[in-house]
């Protein structure tokens, strides 16, 4: 079939938009063999039967079908289909003998198209305008033009090395410097002249000549603003330069080092704290004897004891709820449990009148929702108050344990079970009941005290025996 030479360009290009697919691309050249085909997508060229199949040509137009469509990128993905017929003989007319004519007519396809082809990449190239006299376009040699940009010579318009790709490179990264500069040369930068600068030349040279102390400066530029910044308070301390300079002796060095130290500054933090107390105890002075300072010496190390006696008698507690990893109660293994006071779902014991706040603020405590259970597996609610929701802010299960009737049991997690608790035991408030009774018990201290005066040795083994001693 004889190809048609008005329809010869043997180039076509596609735009596949961003995110759409295409699998098909027609060929609207003639072509002879599958082979003459080129599809290159973003530049890649692809491989017929491995990328892709083409149907038509022997001397008319095709289809090319891709084996995976063809997905835009971002911008749209390019497809070019290029002939490109092999340069070469597809016949040979042996001499006297008869000359076929299809055969004939099918060389001169080959050749048109050859020549089409070839048109076709030669357009594509740097070439001389028809108008202008014969110039070298000739590439310079290799070791002359590797690192360089391409130029053509100011006189003979030749292809020539210009200069190195890296001067290019740097020129551009300061081309709005350059315009700049420019602008201040010839004034179009009224605000900014270089012949204001070349006014100044000496305090340049100034500057110049203390380059390393502001470079320092800038090194410290934070804390140079910090101390700006407490101008005040520097004025201040200069005010105190006399008191500063007898902190500054030997002695007061010395008592500020013993100051420092951790437990003093430990001390320090605590009397701190009860200043106003020890206010109250200075306008008492005159009541602190020396028996009252031994009293008190006596009772200091027992201050954390008092604490929670105190605790008790005012009928409250306070305990932290925290939830980690720890043994289940039950013998269930190992997972999330209570912690109350930094104690692994301990057995708890309540005294009855007591009302306990059990702190479960902690982040650690979302969505472990703490409560009770009586002896027979029940929810146990009397006196239970629960304040907000477990794991924010201000968070609170309260239990004023009832003095008499059902008693709480066990504590647990509404949402995960028995296994992250323990069983609670409760008692009865002794202390209260001796408190109560306080003035009947100093006075049988009182008779004893009175009897063991009066009796002799053997008067007192037999009180010692009747009392159970």
């Amino acid at each position: 079939m004889a190809i048609a030479i008005a329809n010869n360009t043997p180039r076509v290009n596609y735009t596949v938009a961003q995110g759409a697919s295409q699998t098909t691309f027609a060929v609207p050249f003639d072509f002879f063999d599958d082979d003459e085909v080129k599809i290159y997508v973003d530049g890649t060229l692809k491989t017929i039967t491995t990328h892709y199949s083409i149907s038509g040509g022997n001397g008319t137009t095709g289809t090319i079908t891709m084996g995976s469509a063809v997905v835009g990128a971002t911008g749209g993905s390019s497809v070019a289909v290029v002939r490109d017929v092999p340069i070469e003989r597809t016949s040979d007319f042996s001499a006297g003998a008869a000359i076929s004519r299809p055969a004939l007519n099918e060389q001169l396809d080959v050749l048109t198209a050859l020549a089409s082809d070839l048109n076709d990449r030669v357009g594509r190239t740097l070439q001389l305008n028809d108008f202008e006299p014969a110039a070298s376009l000739e590439l310079p040699a290799l070791a002359a033009r590797k690192g360089r940009v391409i130029g053509f010579n100011s006189s003979n318009g030749n292809l020539e090395a210009g200069p190195t790709i890296a001067d290019v490179q740097s020129l551009a990264a300061i081309t709005a410097d350059i315009g700049t500069l420019a602008d201040i040369e010839d004034g179009t930068d009224a605000t900014d002249a270089i012949q204001s600068v070349a006014a100044i030349a000496s305090n340049i040279s100034t500057i110049l000549s203390i380059s390393s102390a502001i470079t320092t400066v800038s090194g410290i530029s934070s804390q140079v603003t910090s101390v700006a910044a407490d101008a005040t308070d520097i004025g201040a301390v200069a005010a105190k330069a006399t008191e500063i300079g007898r902190l500054g002796t030997a002695d007061a060095v010395s008592d500020l080092n013993t100051l420092g130290t951790a437990d003093a500054v430990s001390d320090m933090n605590t009397l701190a704290a009860i200043s106003t107390d020890i206010s109250s105890v200075g306008a008492k002075s005159s009541l602190i004897t020396s028996t009252l300072a031994t009293n008190l010496t006596t009772v200091g190390p027992q201050i954390a004891t008092l604490q929670s006696l105190a605790s008790v008698f005012s009928g409250t507690q306070s305990l932290t709820v925290t939830v980690a990893s720890g043994n289940l109660y039950g013998g269930g293994g190992t997972g999330n449990v209570f912690y109350i006071n930094g104690s692994s779902n301990p057995p708890l014991t309540l005294v009855r009148g007591i009302t306990y706040t059990f702190d479960v603020s902690d982040s650690s405590v979302s969505g472990h929702p703490l409560a009770f259970k009586d002896s027979g597996g029940n929810a146990f609610t009397t006196g239970v108050t629960t304040n907000g929701t477990a794991g924010s802010a201000g968070a609170t299960v309260v239990i004023a344990v009832p003095s008499t009737g059902t008693m709480p049991a066990s504590y647990y997690c509404t949402s995960h079970g028995a296994g992250m608790g323990n069983t609670i035991a409760t008692q009865t408030n002794d202390i209260a009941t001796v408190a109560t009774n306080i003035a009947n018990v100093n006075t049988v201290a009182s008779n004893i005290g009175t009897i063991a005066q009066k009796a002799t040795v053997d008067e007192a083994t037999a009180l010692a025996i009747a009392l159970g001693g």
